[in-house]
C-alpha cells in the first residue's frame, strides 16, 4: 500500500459500508461494539483501508493483535508455506514438529525460571480456563486472586477474575476469587500519598490472604502493567515486594502477558523490566500476529498433569504456530525489542511535551510503544466524553487509537515506519492541543 496516508476521501460509513454495517446489525449479537465505524478492506503494516478508499494509520496494530502490523512479507510466506503442506491436524492425534519448535523458542525467552511445559490452545481466554483448572489442582487449594480493574479474558472462568460489572453479568461467578487493588497511586485505594504509603495494598493483600484462604490461595493471576485498567505501571519495588509475598504464603504468581508480549514494551515480556520470573505465563494471538492462539506455560512440575486432564482439540492448529515461529524470527531479525524501547521512550517524551504545551494536568504513562494519555481534570464523565471525542477526532482525520475508560491507549506496529509514526503524532498533537481547551483543568 504505497500510498500517502492518511488520507481519507469518503464518509467511512456511506456506500457499500453502509449496507454491510446495516446486515451486520441485523445478523451479529449486539454484544459487538466496533470501536471505528468502517468496514476493514485491507491493511499493510500500520495503514487500513477501508472499502471506500479511505486509508488510516493504525495506532492500534489490529487492536492489539497485529504486533507487525498487517501483511508483512514473512509472515505470510511462512502462512502460505505452512498451508500448502499441513494447515491442521490436532495435537490429541499425533505430534507435531511446529507445535515442538514453537514451544522450544518461547521457552528460551519465557521469564519463568528451571525447564517449562506448555499447554496450547485456541485462544488466550481458554488458556486462562487452563491455568485456572491446572494450578487449582496441581496444589490441591481452591481460591485465586485478581487485581482490580484487571482483564483475564472473556470464558466463564476467565471472567471470574474480572471486576468489570458489565462483563460479570454474565457470569456465574465459578471461580472463588479474592480481589486486591491495584498499585494505581494517582487513585491510591486507600486515599494515601506514595510518599507515605510504602505499599499499603500489598499489607492489605496480605491480610486478606490471611482472613480469608489461609493456606488455600492457589494462584495470584497478575498483569504486570494494567491495560484495560489505563495502562497502569506499578511503582518501582511493587512487583518485587509482591513476588516475594505470594512465595510467603505458599502460593503462585500467573502473569497475563496478553497486551505486553512480544516487544510490546521495550522487553520480550513486561515482567523483565523488573526481573521477576513468574511460576506461570499466559499469552495470546499476539504471538501469531492475529491468528488464533493461547498458551499456558509454566514450571514444569506444574504441569506434571495426569494424561487427558487437559488438552485442546483445535489448540495449537499449525496454521498458527507457523506464523508464531515467524513473527518471533522478525523480532530478533529486526531488533524491534530494542526498537520497541528506543521509540517508545522518545514517544513518551514528545507526549508529555504536547501535554505541557497544552496547560493540562493529563497524564503520560508507558513502556516501549505501550502508552496511554489519561484524561484527568474534570469529573469521571466529562473526563471519558473527552477521551472519546479525542478518538472520534483522530479517526475523522486517518488516525486510529483506541480508548478505555478515560485513558487514550497507543500502541503502534513495532515496525512502523518512522515517517508514519511523526505523521501519527502529529495527528494526534494537534487533536490533543484543540480539545485540550475543553478540559475544566486547561489553563489556556
Amino acid at each position: 500500500m504505497k500510498v500517502s496516508a492518511p488520507k481519507i476521501s469518503k464518509p467511512p460509513t456511506s456506500g457499500d459500508a453502509e449496507k454491510i454495517i446495516s446486515r451486520d446489525v441485523e445478523l451479529m449479537a449486539r454484544s459487538y461494539k466496533r470501536e471505528f465505524p468502517m468496514v476493514v478492506k485491507s491493511i499493510e503494516g500500520p495503514l487500513v483501508e477501508d472499502i471506500n478508499g479511505n486509508i488510516y494509520i493504525d495506532f492500534t496494530s489490529g487492536f492489539g493483535l497485529l504486533p507487525l502490523g498487517g501483511r508483512h512479507p514473512e509472515i505470510q510466506r511462512a502462512i502460505k508455506d505452512q498451508l500448502e503442506k499441513l494447515a491442521s491436524y490436532s495435537l490429541k492425534a499425533a505430534y507435531s514438529q511446529e507445535a515442538l519448535e514453537f514451544a522450544e523458542e518461547l521457552s528460551k525467552i519465557l521469564p519463568i525460571r528451571g525447564d517449562v511445559r506448555m499447554i496450547l490452545t485456541d485462544s488466550f481466554s481458554e488458556a486462562v480456563d487452563a491455568a485456572i483448572r491446572s494450578l487449582k489442582w496441581h496444589t490441591g487449594k481452591r481460591v485465586v486472586a485478581s487485581f482490580l480493574g484487571a482483564y483475564h479474558g472473556s470464558t466463564q472462568a476467565a471472567l471470574s477474575l474480572s471486576t468489570d460489572s458489565r462483563a460479570r453479568r454474565i457470569s456465574t461467578g465459578v471461580e472463588d476469587v479474592i480481589y486486591i487493588p491495584p498499585p494505581l497511586c494517582s487513585r491510591c485505594f486507600f486515599g494515601l500519598k506514595p510518599e507515605n504509603c510504602q505499599m499499603t495494598c500489598i499489607d492489605y493483600f496480605r491480610r486478606l490472604v490471611e482472613a480469608v484462604a489461609p493456606e488455600d490461595l492457589a494462584a495470584v493471576f497478575l498483569e504486570p502493567i494494567q491495560v484495560e485498567a489505563g495502562v497502569v505501571i506499578p511503582p518501582e519495588g511493587y512487583l518485587q515486594r509482591l513476588s516475594k509475598m505470594i512465595k510467603e504464603v505458599k502460593s503462585l504468581l500467573v502473569a497475563n502477558e496478553f497486551s505486553t508480549a512480544p516487544a510490546r514494551t521495550g522487553r520480550w515480556f513486561a515482567l523483565d523490566h523488573w526481573n521477576i520470573n513468574a511460576d506461570a505465563i499466559i499469552i495470546g494471538a499476539q504471538f501469531s500476529s492475529g491468528l488464533p492462539l493461547g498458551v499456558f506455560a509454566a514450571r514444569e512440575d506444574l504441569l506434571d498433569l495426569e494424561p487427558d486432564m487437559y488438552e485442546s482439540v483445535t489448540g495449537g492448529c499449525q496454521l498458527s504456530l507457523a506464523a508464531a515461529l515467524a513473527t518471533l524470527r522478525v523480532i530478533k531479525d529486526e531488533g524491534l525489542v530494542e526498537r520497541s524501547e528506543r521509540f517508545g521512550r522518545n514517544l513518551r517524551k514528545r507526549l508529555s511535551e504536547i501535554v505541557e504545551e497544552a496547560g493540562v494536568p493529563w497524564q503520560v504513562r508507558g513502556l516501549g510503544m505501550l502508552l496511554g494519555i489519561e484524561v484527568i481534570g474534570g469529573d469521571s464523565h466529562s473526563n471519558v466524553a473527552l477521551a472519546e471525542e479525542i478518538v472520534r477526532e483522530c479517526f475523522r482525520v486517518g488516525l486510529l487509537v483506541r480508548r478505555k475508560g478515560s485513558t487514550i491507549i497507543l500502541t503502534p506496529p513495532l515496525n512502523v515506519d518512522e515517517e508514519l509514526l511523526e505523521k501519527g503524532v502529529e495527528i494526534l498533537e494537534e487533536k490533543l492541543l484543540e480539545l485540550s481547551r475543553r478540559s475544566p483543568a486547561s489553563s489556556s
